[in-house]
C-alpha cells in the first residue's frame, strides 16, 4: 500500500472509530521521519568527522565531499524515479563508465560540445533500451538491467581497448575545479537538477503517473495511464542522469577507462533508499537522495583521511545498504500495523 493510499485511508479509518486519530498522527510522524530521517545520520557523521578526523573540515576536503556526493546524487535522481516506479536499474554504474569513455573519446576527436552531448545521449540511449525491454518485452527490470550492465561494461572496455583515454579538454576539467558563490560547480548542478526533479515529482502529470504506476500498475492502467510509456520514459531518464554522471566523472578525473563506475549502482540504490524512497514504489524523495549521497561521500572521505584501506569502503557501502533496506522494511511493517491493527 502506498503512502498516497494510506493518506486517504487513515483519516477515514480514524473518524470511523470514534475520533481516535492514532493512525493519521502515527502516519504523520512516520512520514516526517521518512522524509527527513536521513538528516540525523548526516548530522551525526558531520559532527563525528569534525571531532575525530584530521582535516575533515578543510576547504579541499569539503570540496571533494561536495563533488563526489553530487555526482552520485545526479545519478540518484534518475534512480529515485525508477524505484518510485517500483523498479531497479542495475546498469547505471556501467552506463556512467561508458558515458565517461564516450565523452573523453569524442572530446579528443570532435570537440568539447560534441563530446559532452555524445556522453549524455549515450546514457539516455542505454536507458531507452532498458525501458523498451521492460515495458514492451516484459523483461523484469532486475534481469533486463543486469543484462545491459554486462553489455555496457563490455562495450566500455572494447571502446577503450582495456586502456586509458587521455586528451580530455581542459575546459571540461575546469568544471569540477570552478566555483560559483563559493560552491563547486558540480554541487550547483546537483542543486539545479534537484529542483527540477522535485518539480517533476510533485507538480507534473509524469511525476504523478510514476508514483501511480509504482503504487499499482494495474490500477494505473485502469485509470487511463499509459504504463508502458511511463516506464520507457522513466528508464530513459535514469540513463540520462547516468550519462550526466559520466560527463561529470570525466571532468573530475581527466583520464578515464572502461572499468569506471564499478559498484556505483549499489551506492546509488543505497542513497536513494536511505533518502526515503521505498522499494515498494509509489513515492520518491529526491531531497533525501542528495542528503544521503553527501552522507556517503562524507563517510568515504573520513575513511580516506584516516588512511583506512579502500576496500573497507565497500564494507561501509554494504552496511549502509543493509541499514537502508532495514529501514524500508520497518516502514512497511509500521504502516501495515497502523492500518490493520490500529
Amino acid at each position: 500500500m502506498t503512502n498516497s493510499v494510506i493518506k486517504r485511508v487513515a483519516p477515514r479509518w480514524a473518524s470511523s472509530t470514534g475520533g481516535r486519530w492514532s493512525v493519521s498522527s502515527g502516519f504523520g510522524a512516520w512520514k516526517l521521519i521518512e522524509d527527513y530521517g536521513v538528516f540525523v545520520p548526516f548530522l551525526l557523521a558531520m559532527v563525528a568527522g569534525t571531532l575525530l578526523v584530521p582535516n575533515f573540515t578543510s576547504s579541499s576536503n569539503v570540496t571533494n565531499v561536495l563533488i563526489n556526493g553530487s555526482i552520485i546524487a545526479v545519478i540518484g535522481f534518475g534512480m529515485t524515479f525508477v524505484i518510485a516506479l517500483r523498479g531497479l536499474d542495475l546498469s547505471v554504474g556501467s552506463a556512467q563508465g561508458l558515458c565517461a569513455c564516450v565523452t573523453a573519446i569524442f572530446i579528443s576527436t570532435a570537440g568539447l560540445g560534441f563530446g559532452v552531448l555524445a556522453g549524455i545521449i549515450a546514457g539516455a540511449f542505454i536507458g531507452l533500451v532498458n525501458g523498451a525491454l521492460i515495458a514492451y518485452l516484459r523483461v523484469p527490470a532486475f534481469v533486463a538491467t543486469l543484462g545491459t550492465m554486462g553489455i555496457v561494461r563490455g562495450t566500455a572496455l572494447l571502446a577503450t581497448d582495456g586502456g586509458t583515454v587521455d586528451g580530455v579538454n581542459r575546459a571540461l576539467g575546469r568544471v569540477t575545479s570552478a566555483r560559483l558563490v563559493g560552491l563547486p560547480v558540480p554541487f550547483l548542478i546537483a542543486i539545479v537538477l534537484l529542483g527540477l526533479a522535485y518539480l517533476v515529482f510533485h507538480y507534473t502529470a509524469f511525476g504523478r503517473h510514476v508514483c501511480a504506476v509504482g503504487g499499482g500498475p494495474e490500477a494505473a492502467r485502469d485509470s487511463g495511464i499509459n504504463v508502458q510509456r511511463v516506464t520507457l520514459m522513466t528508464f530513459t531518464l535514469s540513463g540520462f542522469t547516468a550519462g550526466m554522471g559520466g560527463v561529470l566523472l570525466t571532468s573530475q578525473l581527466g583520464l578515464v577507462n572502461g572499468s569506471l563506475g564499478s559498484g556505483v549502482e549499489l551506492q546509488v540504490i543505497a542513497v536513494v533508499v536511505l533518502g526515503g524512497t521505498s522499494l515498494t514504489g509509489g513515492t520518491g524523495n529526491v531531497v533525501g537522495t542528495l542528503a544521503a549521497a553527501l552522507l556517503l561521500a562524507m563517510i568515504s572521505s573520513a575513511l580516506n583521511l584516516l588512511n583506512i584501506p579502500s576496500y573497507y569502503q565497500y564494507l561501509a557501502v554494504g552496511v549502509l545498504l543493509i541499514f537502508a533496506l532495514s529501514l524500508d522494511s520497518i516502514r512497511r511493517v509500521f504502516l501495515r500495523h497502523m492500518i490493520v491493527g490500529g
